[in-house]
């Protein structure tokens, strides 16, 4: 019976290539916009090598001076502030501070071609947060770190443009004109790790005064670092944001004219998404309903355009539903002959939609996946490599097929279920 509906739908569609063109489209492009925007929420939220532990992570960017009430300014952490506020955390598995990228020249000792390349400045604990894949050597030590010793861990591609091989541990690069020992080398990371990201990675105390020297005004409260916390489990969360205020609140009783203001961090991943560059940010559920009230919209837009489009192709069949109906075709026989038939189209365009929301992502990658115009990947040319298994995450297809058979029920259900009710001799009229 049902390669028989089958049948019917193939011709239906060399029937009307039009109509049939424009439904499969539709529909096409409403996957395709709800594809991109569970695709680009999947890959700035959920977990992504190196940050495959996000939900389990929290992370504090920002800090504000305050005198009398009244801001003045916000900026990255002090190691001060940092030691005293978040290192002494009890509740959590591990604590890293680590700076942002910043771009310094690396070559090979005595050579003339230098390139410019991102470096992150980090402790030790980063490497326990984040979890890199090395494909040589191993990241630096406390030990190392607390030595101020300049070892360095360089990425795959940085050390086939030095060395022409990942086979690089041992060797020596030199980094803003001082020699560094290749301590391990990474597989390539992604600009979506934003925390992760960078070029090259190098011990925070390496660098002498230029990283170790916090702000001289404002009681030296703001500096060159931001935190990124892992907790045992999420449920440690609330855990862990009560002992921060605690040591906060301790912190600024030291203090004699500012304050430090955290503005409500630690944050999650998704929080720190919504918040952008910014210090503070939209209310997180006020932002949530804004996007599930757009894809609302997107949802019924096109099934009101199909379900009119539907209603009057099943007009021009009015006939054939009458004839079916009598050599003895029940209401519920022509209900589903004509779902059958609607579904059929939908998840061809649901096929097609599939297809468009992989291209959209590739060739917008840069635009979508980037935070602001101030990110990495804009202002250094950093990649937004996207892994073939996140984009082609088996629950995604399972939401974009589940969105099929709404779209399908929504557009064909109301106006088949009207046309298979239509009395006999009245459809027959229409013959």
């Amino acid at each position: 019976m049902y390669k028989v509906y089958l049948k019917q739908a193939l011709a239906m569609l060399k029937e009307n290539k039009l109509l049939s063109l424009i439904s499969i489209l539709g529909t096409a492009l409403a996957i395709c916009m709800i594809m991109v925007m569970v695709i680009t929420y999947q890959l700035k939220v959920k977990n992504y090598s190196p940050e495959d532990i996000r939900d389990r992570t929290l992370y504090l960017r920002w800090g504000g001076r305050t005198h009398e009430g009244n801001n003045y300014g916000n900026g990255y952490l002090s190691l001060r502030a940092i030691k005293e506020c978040l290192l002494p955390l009890k509740t959590p598995e591990a604590v890293s501070f680590s700076s942002p990228c910043r771009n310094q020249l690396a070559s090979l000792p005595g050579g003339k071609e230098r390139k410019d390349c991102l470096v992150l400045f980090t402790d030790d604990q980063f490497w326990k947060v984040f979890n890199f894949d090395f494909l040589s050597g191993n990241p630096y030590n406390r030990a190392e770190v607390e030595s101020g010793i300049r070892k360095a861990v360089i990425t795959a591609t940085m050390a086939r443009r030095l060395y022409g091989t990942t086979d690089a541990a041992g060797k020596t690069v030199m980094i803003g004109y001082k020699p560094y020992t290749v301590a391990g080398v990474v597989k390539d990371v992604s600009t979506i790790a934003r925390m992760a990201y960078s070029e090259i990675w190098i011990p925070y105390s390496s660098v002498g005064e230029q990283m170790l020297a916090d702000d001289t005004w404002a009681e030296s409260i703001t500096g060159w670092y931001h935190v990124a916390i892992l907790a045992h489990s999420p449920a440690d969360f609330d855990a862990i944001r009560n002992e921060t205020d605690n040591l906060l609140a301790r912190f600024n009783s030291s203090l004699n004219e500012y304050k430090l203001s955290l503005y409500n961090q630690p944050d999650t991943q998704l929080e720190m998404v919504i918040k952008g560059p910014g210090a503070m940010g939209p209310d997180k559920t006020k932002t949530i309903l804004q996007y599930l009230l757009v894809i609302a919209i997107l949802l019924s837009v096109p099934a009101i355009n199909l379900s009119g489009m539907t209603l009057s192709r099943m007009r021009s069949r009015l006939s054939e539903i009458g004839i079916r109906k009598t050599f003895g075709a029940t209401n519920g026989k022509v209900l589903v002959q004509i779902l059958s038939e609607n579904m059929f189209l939908t998840l061809l365009g649901g096929v097609v939609g599939l297809v468009f929301s992989y291209i959209a992502i590739y060739l917008m990658r840069t635009w979508l996946l980037s935070e602001s115009f101030g990110s990495v990947s804009l202002i250094f040319g950093g990649t937004s490599m996207l892994s073939v298994s996140k984009l082609l995450n088996p629950m995604i297809f399972l939401y974009a097929f589940l969105f099929c058979l709404l779209l399908n029920l929504l557009s064909a259900g109301i106006p088949a279920y009207r046309m298979s009710r239509k009395n006999v001799i009245e459809a027959l009229n229409e013959y």
